[in-house]
């Protein structure tokens, strides 16, 4: 504003000047004599050219770029206006690009650029922990008392805290809850650099023995159970049946490790079988990593034996580098392929733009002729482009919204927690995401732009203005361009079909797959009982038992069963070896399930051969077991299984007898072989493995429609208790290939994308090329060529562009093709099947594109072309 002023008030200025000077030298010439008519002309002939002495001024102001710049831009505003059904199709093209790219950028921007919420977020590290000789690699397995040496010892942390997590069901008001919480030390809160929103953070003494049972709860948790009120502070929760005196609350932002509901203080004890979940760490500055890990090292050697220390190594991770690690090469992946739509969606406008500029050789060669310089036309027409690029850049704001919002509507139920790739997806557009949009404006402008620019200031200048717009002989070397252009576009799209191709294959296949179990009209629901209630595995078995026998008795309900950590395709189970009687060496590692009777029925697990479990299965008879057939079929090939003796390796089992054989289930995915799984019953399994049990109820129908009955039968057994995570197994099916679903998604979007401008692109280089030989085609058609062979004439002309960029795109769609080989299920990269398919599809697309100018070139009038010509 103020530069404006000054330039206003400095042209102001010099036209007073130089109207005052012209004056006193017309006073001059009149006192020799002149008349004043002609005193005015014998002044102005002695001062001189006036527009040239305001461009000599201008130029020593140094303003005369901003002024042909805001020329540049109010000519490109009329240009925009004169040719409003140009810019629409150029400005929409590329805001398919420009938004995609943008939207894909955002889940970029939230994952893995935008700074962790806590102090200094660089100096933040977690400890991994791998123990080689059982292949063990984690960020657990650090025992209490060492560390509690870690906080006395260390030389390279400011601070060190540790957490461990835990659950517990909210009773005393209202509806009992299921909470997932975190038990954290003292220092947790000031290594992140974290204060609660209302009261305070644990002190040393509340993390003694005896004073522990204090709390801090989320926001969320607290707008939930307590409306947002601020005299919160000093009120008790009843947890797991133990009161909690809520000490505060934390910032709506704050969510580490996760989605928690409350934190507790972690009593450390001299036990070494308690592990810690995650180690967090503060490093002092200009420490770094390997440094941390030698003093870890040192400190280890004082605290264990040498031989146990050799077996455990320890490493630390920035905390920045680990959120969004699990999506990068995802991200990756869909960043490159929007990159390449982005790319299709210039090369189309710039042939646009050479197209169109065809049309102005003759405007541009009168400029030229009036003194303009080639680089004066080059800036230009590309700030025609640039402006052409930023209008789409806004809309392409617009469209990277909805895009999202389309994104997030393909979330399954449930968001996880913070870093990953649903997360981000639904985070809001911040200045980064603009600042990228307005780069990739000017970037683009500038790409499209260029190469037409260049092409028409090349243009010769007198056979410019001898032809019209309509005349205008296209220069060899535009022709290449525009042909160079359309082989790249084909290239490109043929990658991303090919991508999108094989992720449609491989999706299929997925979708093919037995999951091992039948999931329609099967209800899922969870429950945690408390220790602090149901000491004993005993108590355990009779309230799974009572609440068995009432679901049973629903209406509706066809079977029900139970399941401890192993709900199939979300992994669980206990991991271990087992013991083959009569065999020395543990066999291979299996999954460890324990189940009730009437778990194989409610799930549709098929049975092979033998029984399923009964309620004569009690811990006081025989203890038994059920294999999974991949089980049967490792270990026993071509034997009888049925009374095959097995020792699970849990304390209190010994050896148990296979009682029965079910089909293999895929528990930790579709697209992961399924397991070797031994079943227990879960009378006679460990109690550690009975507090935490999933339902499974099959109806007659949907049966979630049986939720509120299902729940009032739980609570008719123990009010205290809360049933959570309720869902169907065809929800949880689906949820399961979420990810996988959503990749496709995109890909396909692009590809279509692609193909459209693909098709849009050879399109207008077939059809503008039969408008540029009309005559050509008009004297062939009065020596006698008939229609077939005109079309076929240009349509063998657009095919040949076509064929080019396909053969382009297989060479290069053969090695980008292997970029995506992880996200591919039972298919290979270099599928041939799919390489065939997408060029057919690409190449059939062209042939149309080409048949539709072809067939209006094949319709010329030889007479009416000739006569207007």
């Amino acid at each position: 504003m103020r530069w404006w002023w000054q330039l206003r008030k400095s042209e102001s200025d010099l036209e007073r000047e130089l109207r005052s000077d012209l004056e006193l030298e017309e006073e001059e010439q009149q006192e020799k004599g002149l008349p004043p008519e002609e005193a005015g002309h014998a002044a102005r002939r002695a001062f001189g050219n006036e527009a040239l002495i305001k461009e000599q001024t201008r130029e020593a102001w140094g303003w005369v770029p901003f002024e042909r710049l805001l020329r540049d831009v109010r000519y490109a505003f009329r240009q925009v206006a004169r040719n409003p059904g140009f810019a629409a199709i150029a400005v929409f093209t590329l805001a398919l690009g420009i938004g995609s790219t943008t939207a894909i950028f955002s889940i970029f921007n939230a994952t893995l650029l935008r700074p962790l919420p806590f102090e200094d977020p660089d100096r933040l590290v977690l400890l991994y922990t791998s123990i080689p000789n059982i292949g063990y690699e984690g960020t657990g397995s650090v025992t209490d008392p060492d560390f509690a040496e870690w906080q006395k010892q260390n030389q390279v942390f400011d601070q060190i805290a540790a957490l461990r997590g835990k659950t517990a069901n909210l009773t005393g008001s209202g509806e009992p809850e299921r909470l997932a919480g975190t038990a954290v030390t003292a220092s947790f809160f000031s290594v992140l650099g974290v204060a609660p929103e209302l009261g305070r953070t644990f002190s040393a003494y509340e993390q003694s023995a005896g004073h522990e049972d204090v709390a801090l709860i989320s926001h969320k948790f607290w707008a939930r159970r307590f409306a947002s009120s601020r005299d919160v502070v000093g009120k008790t929760i009843q947890l797991d049946g133990t009161p909690f005196t809520v000490f505060g609350v934390m910032p709506v932002q704050f969510e580490f490790p996760g989605k928690g509901d409350f934190w507790t203080p972690m009593v450390l004890t001299n036990d070494r079988s308690n592990a810690m979940d995650q180690v967090i760490a503060r490093l002092k500055p200009n420490i770094s990593l390997a440094r941390a890990r030698e003093d870890v090292t040192i400190i280890q050697h004082r605290l264990a034996p040498q031989d146990r220390h050799e077996e455990v190594h320890f490493r630390f991770v920035f905390l920045k580098d680990i959120v969004g690690a699990d999506v990068r090469p995802t991200l990756n992946i869909l960043f490159a392929s929007v990159a390449a739509l982005l790319l299709i969606a210039c090369l189309n406008v710039a042939n646009l733009f050479l197209t169109r500029s065809t049309v102005r050789h003759h405007e541009i060669a009168m400029r030229r002729a009036l003194g303009a310089s080639r680089s004066r036309i080059i800036r230009q027409l590309l700030t025609e482009s640039v402006l052409l690029a930023g209008f789409a850049a806004a809309l392409g704001l617009v469209l990277a919204t909805v895009l999202g919002k389309t994104l997030a509507g393909l979330m399954p139920q449930g968001v996880p927690e913070p870093g990953s790739l649903y997360h981000a997806v639904v985070s809001q557009i911040d200045w980064r995401v603009l600042v990228f949009s307005i780069c990739v404006a000017l970037a683009t402008g500038i790409l499209f732009g260029l190469a037409p620019a260049i092409s028409v200031s090349k243009s010769t200048l007198s056979s410019s203005i001898k032809e019209s717009g309509a005349t205008h002989t296209v220069e060899p070397g535009t022709r290449r361009i525009r042909k160079g252009l359309i082989i790249g576009e084909f290239a490109l799209t043929l990658v991303l079909l090919f991508a999108a191709g094989l992720l449609v294959k491989s999706f299929l296949r997925l979708l093919q797959v037995d999951p091992g179990f039948d999931p329609h009209n099967v209800a899922i629901l969870n429950l945690e009982l408390p220790e602090t209630k149901y000491e004993t595995g005993a108590q355990m078995i009779t309230f799974h038992d009572a609440l068995l026998d009432r679901i049973n008795s629903v209406p509706g309900v066809r079977a029900a069963g139970m399941v401890g950590f192993g709900l199939p395709l979300g992994g669980g189970g206990i991991q271990g070896d087992f013991m083959v009687y009569g065999q020395s060496q543990p066999r291979d590692v299996v999954s460890k399930l324990a189940v009730s009777p009437g778990y194989f029925s409610a799930m549709g697990v098929p049975l092979v051969s033998g029984r399923w479990f009964s309620q004569l299965d009690s811990r006081q008879s025989q203890h038994v077991l059920i294999v999974s057939e991949s089980v049967a079929k490792r270990f026993w090939p071509g034997k009888d299984v049925l009374g095959q003796q097995i020792n699970p390796g849990f304390s209190g089992n010994g050896w148990c007898s296979i009682v029965g054989v079910v089909g293999d289930v895929k528990q930790s995915g579709l697209s992961s072989s399924a397991p070797l799984t031994i079943y227990l019953p879960y009378s006679q399994a460990p109690d550690f493995l009975k507090s935490f049990m999933t339902i499974a109820v099959r109806a007659n129908e949907n049966g979630l429609d049986l939720l509120h009955t299902l729940r009032s039968q739980v609570h008719a057994v123990d009010p205290d208790i809360p049933i959570f995570d309720a869902s169907s197994m065809e929800d949880l099916v689906t949820k399961s290939i979420s990810q996988r679903r959503l990749n496709t998604f995109l890909f396909l979007i692009f590809g279509a994308l692609a193909l459209v401008l693909a098709a849009v692109g050879i399109y207008g280089v077939v059809s503008y090329a039969v408008t540029q030989r009309q005559r050509e085609i008009a004297i062939r058609m009065a020596l006698g060529a008939e229609r077939r062979n005109v079309t076929l004439m240009v349509v063998r002309e657009g095919a040949r562009i076509a064929f080019l960029g396909i053969s382009v795109g297989l060479a290069a769609g053969f090695f980008a093709s292997r970029v995506i080989a992880a996200f591919l299920f039972e298919i290979t990269p270099t599928d041939p099947g799919t390489f065939a398919s997408v060029s057919i599809l690409l190449g059939t697309v062209a042939l149309v594109a080409c048949y539709l100018p072809a067939r209006r070139a094949s319709r010329i009038d030889p007479m009416g072309a000739l006569r207007s010509e």
